[in-house]
């Protein structure tokens, strides 16, 4: 019979940028593990940040919402990542600018954000980490930001699923088309005209609250 994984064994293995035992051993001691449903909120636009959550096993939607109260998806956080906006928010003592939900059962390590100071002026490893989810997250919003400038809504769409099966490691996705049509900022129509284009040209299958995805390239 194995024995169960302790704290900073699971850290070690989902975080390998935490390779000082120092930085691991302070975690550890210092923040919290935490399983979570699918579809809890953990951050709010506007709301207080508390914590900062590095990803162990699930997915975590990040969104952003307007003044208007329309919301786009930005991205997702997966195992052994954490959320680079949650970071900035956290260093410049600002409250949170973005909505993030879990997409499924989540397993999430939860550090106190009023630590993050702390751990970036103890561990290098940790510095090393928030500068390369930055940058990760960079390129990811300039991406996003392309797309929706510069692409059309059906290569938008087929990148959203792509990322979201990715996401979830499955190509089965339980969306309804108003969710899409919510996270993409558009009318719910056109997401259904575009779903059955798709389905026409045998790249996916969709049921009533069910997309199974087959191709998209």
């Amino acid at each position: 019979m194995s024995t169960p994984e302790t704290l900073p064994q699971t850290l070690r293995l989902s975080f390998p940028a935490f390779d000082q035992a120092e930085l691991i051993n302070w975690l550890a001691t210092e923040g919290l593990e935490k399983t979570f449903d699918t579809g809890a909120e953990l951050m709010h636009a506007d709301g207080a940040v508390r914590f900062i959550p590095l990803v162990l096993s699930g997915s975590i939607k990040v969104s952003r919402q307007d003044a208007e109260g329309r919301e786009i998806f930005l991205y997702y956080i997966r195992p052994g990542e954490t959320c680079a906006m949650t970071l900035s928010a956290c260093y410049k003592g600002e409250s949170s600018r973005i909505n993030a939900i879990t997409q499924e059962p989540s397993r999430l390590f939860l550090l106190p954000a009023h630590l993050i100071h702390e751990a970036t002026r103890k561990f290098p490893a940790w510095q090393r980490f928030a500068f390369e989810s930055f940058g990760f997250r960079y390129d990811e919003l300039l991406y996003t930001l392309e797309s929706v400038v510069f692409q059309q809504l059906d290569q938008r769409l087929k990148r959203y699923l792509q990322e979201k099966a990715a996401a979830l490691q499955t190509n089965r996705l339980q969306i309804s088309q108003q969710q899409i049509a919510d996270d993409l900022n558009a009318s719910r129509e056109i997401i259904s005209r575009l779903i059955k284009q798709f389905e026409t040209k045998g790249f996916l299958r969709h049921a009533r609250g069910v997309i199974e995805i087959f191709s998209l390239v």
